[in-house]
């Protein structure tokens, strides 16, 4: 192929404002659409565990009910429960009055009812706590009732032994308690699991002192701490993982699942980046190609064929080869880092080496395309894309000839060969000849 010509090419800060603006609106279009996805599951996953919350509490109902009938009081149980199920009972109006269709108002009412969790969850902890203690002590009023009747019989040979496991039962109520929030990560839930195990084995009371201050309360406190801060992080998360899900969407690419933490806040903060940074990239080099190949269709290049190309290193290449006329076409090279080579070359439909005669007809055409290359850059110019580097710049020369094999591209139309080129006019000149021996 003749002269090689590669260059790197960039935009004109006006050209690449555009391309940004044009690349914002469709990330916000479809961020938009992810956020109504995400307020969407929100609503049905908060108002289902709602629902869920409004529904617990059945046995423990009969034992607070129990225990106001014998001593005429059930700590607060009942006025409790009852706040609970007002708190549950208007989020069926407000996901009917919802508009499915308008982001804002799906968020609003996600918002709404993701508060109404929070004051759900607090009050399942209070009636939970409550509940503990109603059982304890309709547990305490039964004993007293069977000590008393034990002790109307004056049945000195019957020994009633009632176990103390209050300890073990306040270190497993912490647990269970702080196990049931669902904000806690699944590897928590584990450790608490693990937690319960061992004091489910532990008989001896000093024991499940000290494995409760040494292990237990640091682990509560450490759940603790994670809910306190989980509010402060929490919306910033969401926000950032909406936007993530929608641009790996756009940009396809496969989206990883993140738990919800701080740590993850900074994660996909730099995966937005990099991916915003890529999209700009790609959308630049897109740009710059859809230019180029209209460029070339003004000037009166007709696309020939093209191909693709992987290097056993990894580097890709397009190749869209163009007509040029005389058996001859100009390749135009994209590689992956963004430059771009044109070389002219005969056609021909083998690999091989031109002959002198095809060289010197390379030779012409290369010096008529040196003139077409600088109108194709003042061209791309008016469309905003401007020379960034110069890698090579070669003159036309009889050691650049070469023949372009079609047979290694997908073609689009049929294209004359230099061969054929060459022996049209060798086949012109003998009719030439024969014209002017007639005359004399």
């Amino acid at each position: 192929m003749s002269g090689p010509k590669t260059s790197s090419y960039t935009l004109t800060p006006e050209q690449r404002r555009i391309l940004e603006e044009q690349r914002r609106i469709l990330e916000e279009q479809r961020i938009m659409e992810q956020r109504k996805v995400h307020a969407s599951q929100s609503i049905q996953r908060n108002s289902k565990e709602l629902l869920q919350m409004g529904a617990l509490f059945s046995s423990e109902k009969q034992i607070s009910a129990e225990l106001y009938q014998r001593t005429g009081s059930d700590g607060g149980f009942s006025q409790k429960y009852n706040e609970l199920e007002m708190l549950v009972a208007p989020v069926a109006g407000m996901v009917a009055k919802t508009d499915n269709n308008n982001v804002h108002s799906l968020e609003k009412t996600a918002a709404a009812i993701e508060n109404c969790v929070k004051k759900a969850e607090k009050m399942v902890r209070e009636l939970s706590k409550i509940a503990a203690q109603n059982e304890r002590k309709l547990r305490a009023d039964l004993d007293t009732a069977i000590d008393a009747g034990l002790s109307a019989m004056e049945d000195e040979d019957i020994v009633v032994e009632t176990p103390d496991g209050d300890v073990k039962d306040k270190i497993q109520a912490q647990l269970l308690q702080m196990k049931e929030n669902a904000l806690l990560p699944t590897e928590w839930k584990e450790e608490i699991d693990k937690a319960l195990s061992k004091t489910d084995e532990m008989q001896d009371e000093g024991f499940l002192k000290n494995y409760f201050a040494l292990t237990v309360s640091p682990l509560l406190k450490r759940c603790e701490s994670f809910l306190t801060g989980y509010e402060e992080w929490r919306g910033e998360f969401e926000k950032l993982s909406s936007e993530y899900t929608a641009l790996c969407e756009m940009y396809y690419y496969v989206a990883q699942d993140y738990p919800c933490s701080p740590a993850s806040v900074d994660v996909l903060k730099a995966e937005i980046q990099r991916i915003k940074e890529k999209a700009a990239e790609e959308d630049e080099q897109a740009y710059i190609s859809e230019c180029l190949d209209e460029v070339m269709e003004e000037m009166g290049y007709a696309v020939l064929g093209s191909r693709e190309v992987t290097k056993k290193n990894g580097r890709h290449f397009r190749n869209e080869l163009y007509t040029y006329g005389d058996g001859t076409a100009v390749n135009v090279t994209y590689s992956s880092d963004g430059r771009i080579a044109m070389e002219l070359g005969g056609v021909d439909t083998a690999d091989r080496l031109p002959d002198e005669r095809e060289t010197s007809l390379l030779c012409d055409s290369m010096e008529r395309f040196c003139d077409d290359f600088k109108e194709i850059e003042e061209r791309l110019l008016v469309k905003g894309v401007v020379l960034k580097e110069r890698l090579s710049l070669l003159p036309p020369s009889p050691e650049y000839a070469q023949i372009i094999n079609v047979s290694d591209y997908e073609t689009k139309r049929e294209a004359e060969t230099i061969q054929a080129q060459k022996q049209r006019k060798t086949m012109s000149k003998l009719k030439t000849r024969e014209q002017c021996e007639k005359k004399f």
